[in-house]
C-alpha cells in the first residue's frame, strides 16, 4: 500500500501481535550494521533520548527505501509527541556509529482499526460534544496512527577527532524499529544543513516560524553567510537580493545584515594587491531617508548584548557613516541623519562619456543620435577653446542659430525636426537645477566617498522631482561600474572592496523603467559577472523582483525571501515549490534563504531587535 493512498487496509494486519512486537522492539539495541572504521558518532546517550524521540521507523506501512533518486523512510510518530511534529522538522534516525539527518516532509493520519467514520451518525455525534471541539480533543489519539515521511538529508559522521563531524550522502538504510529523535546538537544541524559556523549572520534557523532549539547556550542555531576565502570567494560578491511585500520588515533586516559587514574580521582582497586585505565600502542609494540611522546606536538590554556577543553579531552604530547630498535648486537636506554631511555636485562634464543621462523618454531613435553628435561636439569646442564644459554652455551651443544651421543644412548630420525635438525634450529645466552647483563635484570626492571600513549614504527622498533623483542614484551607479570594469578607473574606486546597496532596485534595473535605467543594465549585468574578480558585491532590495532584469537576477547567488503575495514576484525568484508555497504566508521577520553555493534552503527567522537605530 503506498504512503501516499487514503485508502487503509490495515484490517489485513494481526493489530494486537503488531503492537506487541513494536512494543518489545522499538528501541532495542542492535548489531553492527557494517564494518565501517569511522570514529562512533554521538547518537544516543541516555534513556532521556529515548523519552524525547518522535517515534521509531517502520517498515508497517511500506518498505523502507534508499534510492539515488528518492527515498521512502516512514516513521510511526508515538502519540505523546504527535503536537511536537510539524512538516520540516529536523530529525536523525542513529546508526551504530552514524547518523541520518533528515526532516519530515509529510505527516499523515491513519486509522488504526477501520472504522467508516465518514457518515452522518459519526459526524453528527463528534459534533455534539461541543466541549471536546473546543478544547480540541475529538479523537482518542491511540485510535490513530500518525506517519511521518522522512527526507533523508545526508549522513553525519566522524572519520576522527581532529576533523571533527562531516557529511555525505544519505547512502546507508535505517533499520526498522530505529528511533527518531530531535536535534539537539547545533553542530550537527549546521553540518547536517551544510551551513557555516561563522561568516555574516543573517538570523537564527526555524521551522514554521518557530526557532530551532538545541541544548546549546544560547540554544538557537544562527545562519551565517560565508565570507572569507575558504571555498572561493566571500559569497557578496556572488550578490544578494533582499525581497519582500511593503511593510515585511526589509529595511530592518537590511539594517542588521549591513552591520555585520563592518567589522575587523570582514576584510577582503585588493584587487591590484592580494596580500592587502581591506574592510568594504559600504555605498547606499537611500530613497527612504533611512540608512544614515546605521551611524546611531540603538537601545538593546544586557541579555540582548550577552546573546549577540555569543553568536557573534556585531551591534551598535558604525560612527564612519556618512551622508553625501547632491545640491539641488530649490531643494535642501533636512533629514534624519546626524552623521557627517557632504555635499556635492554632478559635473556637467560627466555627461561627456555618459551622453544617455540626457536623453528622456519622449526622445526618437533619430533625435537620440542627433544629441549624441551635439554632446560629443560640445566637448570638443570646449576642449579647443579652453573651456569648462557646463550644462549652460552646451544649452547655449543647441540653441546657437548658427550651430543649429550648420548640423540641419550645411552638414544633414542632424534633420530638422529632430533638431527641434531635442531642443524642446532634451534641454530641461530640470538639468539646470542638479549640474554645476556650488559644491564640489562628485567626481573630485572618490577619496571621501569610497574609503574602507566606512558607510557612504546618498539620500534621495529630499527631491522632488523624480528625474533628478533617479539621476544621482544613476549616476552614483555608474560611477562605481565604469570605474571597476575599466583598465584605467580610479584607484580609489578600483582598490576599495564595495559593496553596493540598492534600495528599489526594480527602479533602476528593469528593462521597462526608460530610457536611463536601460542604458546601464547592460554594464550592470556585466558588473555582477566580474563582481568577483573586481571586489564589487551587489545587495539590492525590492518588493518587485520580477521587474528586475532577468540577466542581473540570475547572477545573483543568494536570495532572502520574505513575505510575498504577488505570483509573478513568487515565481522570479526561483525557489523549490516546497518554500514557494511558504513564501505568502511568512510572518514579519520570517524568511527563505535561498543560496546554493552557502548551504541547504532553509527558514529562517531575523532578529526582534535592531542593532542599529531603526525609526
Amino acid at each position: 500500500m503506498s504512503f501516499e493512498q487514503n485508502e487503509n487496509k490495515s484490517n489485513a494486519f494481526d493489530f494486537d501481535k503488531f503492537e506487541q512486537d513494536l512494543e518489545k522492539q522499538a528501541f532495542q539495541e542492535f548489531d553492527d550494521y557494517d564494518d565501517d572504521k569511522s570514529t562512533p558518532v554521538e547518537t544516543i546517550e541516555s534513556q532521556k533520548d529515548l523519552e524525547e524521540a518522535y517515534g521509531i521507523v517502520t517498515t508497517g506501512v511500506e518498505p523502507i527505501e534508499i534510492a539515488g533518486t528518492a527515498s521512502k523512510i516512514i516513521g510511526y510518530i508515538a502519540a505523546a509527541q504527535r503536537e511536537k511534529a510539524r512538516l520540516g522538522t529536523y530529525v536523525i534516525v542513529p546508526y551504530e556509529n552514524e547518523n541520518l539527518f533528515g526532516k519530515f516532509t509529510k505527516l499523515q493520519y491513519r486509522q488504526e482499526f477501520t472504522v467508516d467514520d465518514a457518515t452522518e451518525i459519526h459526524s453528527n455525534r463528534m459534533l455534539a460534544n461541543k466541549r471536546d471541539i473546543s478544547a480540541g480533543r475529538r479523537i482518542n489519539e491511540e485510535d490513530y496512527k500518525l506517519l511521518a515521511l522522512i527526507e533523508p538529508i545526508c549522513i553525519l559522521y566522524e572519520k576522527n577527532k581532529k576533523e571533527g563531524l562531516q557529511r555525505r550522502m544519505a547512502d546507508r538504510i535505517p533499520k526498522p524499529n530505529t528511533p527518531i529523535l530531535p536535534v539537539f546538537d547545533k553542530e550537527m544541524v549546521q553540518t547536517g544543513l551544510n551551513i557555516p559556523k561563522e561568516g555574516i549572520f543573517l538570523g537564527h534557523l526555524s521551522v514554521g516560524g518557530e526557532l530551532v532549539k538545541t541544548h546549546s547556550v544560547p540554544p538557537t542555531v544562527a545562519y551565517y553567510m560565508r565570507n572569507d576565502y575558504s571555498s572561493g570567494d566571500p559569497l557578496i560578491f556572488r550578490h544578494m537580493l533582499v525581497c519582500g511585500s511593503t511593510g515585511t520588515g526589509k529595511t530592518f533586516l537590511t539594517k542588521n545584515i549591513l552591520r555585520q559587514f563592518e567589522t575587523e574580521n570582514s576584510r577582503y582582497r585588493q584587487r591590484s594587491d592580494h596580500s592587502i586585505q581591506n574592510m568594504p565600502c559600504l555605498v547606499v542609494m537611500d530613497p527612504q531617508d533611512e540608512y544614515s540611522q546605521l551611524y546611531e546606536d540603538n537601545q538593546l538590554s544586557e541579555a540582548d548584548k550577552f546573546n549577540f556577543d555569543s553568536e557573534k553579531v556585531a551591534y551598535g552604530g558604525i560612527k564612519t557613516t556618512k551622508t553625501f547630498t547632491a545640491k539641488v535648486d530649490g531643494e535642501r537636506y533636512a533629514g534624519k541623519s546626524r552623521a557627517e554631511q557632504v555635499e556635492f555636485t554632478i559635473p556637467f562634464s560627466f555627461v561627456q562619456y555618459n551622453p544617455w543621462i540626457l536623453e528622456t523618454a519622449e526622445l526618437t531613435e533619430n533625435q537620440r543620435n542627433g544629441l549624441e553628435i551635439l554632446i560629443a561636439d560640445y566637448f570638443k569646442d570646449t576642449k579647443t577653446k579652453g573651456k569648462t564644459p557646463t550644462y549652460i554652455g552646451f544649452k547655449e551651443f543647441v540653441e546657437d542659430p548658427f550651430n543649429k544651421e550648420y548640423y540641419t543644412e550645411q552638414t544633414d548630420k542632424i534633420h530638422e525636426s529632430s533638431y527641434g525635438g531635442i531642443v524642446r525634450k532634451a534641454l530641461n529645466k530640470t538639468y539646470e537645477r542638479i549640474f554645476d552647483k556650488d559644491a564640489k563635484p562628485i567626481t573630485e570626492l572618490f577619496k571621501t566617498v569610497f574609503k574602507p571600513g566606512q558607510v557612504s549614504v546618498f539620500p534621495t527622498e529630499y527631491i522632488n522631482n523624480s528625474r533628478i533623483r533617479d539621476l544621482i542614484v544613476l549616476t552614483m551607479m555608474t560611477v562605481i561600474v565604469d570605474n571597476k570594469l575599466n583598465t584605467s578607473g580610479d584607484e580609489d574606486v578600483k582598490n576599495t572592496p564595495i559593496i553596493l546597496v540598492l534600495d528599489e532596485a526594480h527602479r533602476y534595473l528593469s528593462s521597462s523603467a526608460g530610457t536611463l535605467s536601460g542604458k546601464i543594465i547592460s554594464k550592470f549585468a556585466e558588473a555582477a559577472k566580474q563582481g568577483r574578480k573586481e571586489g564589487l558585491g551587489l545587495f539590492l532590495i525590492t518588493q518587485d523582483p520580477q521587474d528586475i532584469e532577468t540577466e542581473i537576477l540570475k547572477q545573483i547567488n543568494t536570495k532572502i525571501v520574505l513575505n510575498l503575495n504577488n505570483d509573478a514576484a513568487i515565481n522570479a525568484v526561483k525557489v523549490p515549490l516546497e518554500y514557494e508555497k511558504r513564501v505568502p504566508y511568512l510572518k514579519k521577520g520570517q524568511m527563505i534563504i535561498h543560496s546554493p553555493d552557502n548551504g541547504d534552503i532553509v527558514e529562517i527567522t531575523g532578529l526582534s531587535n535592531c542593532v542599529v537605530k531603526h525609526e
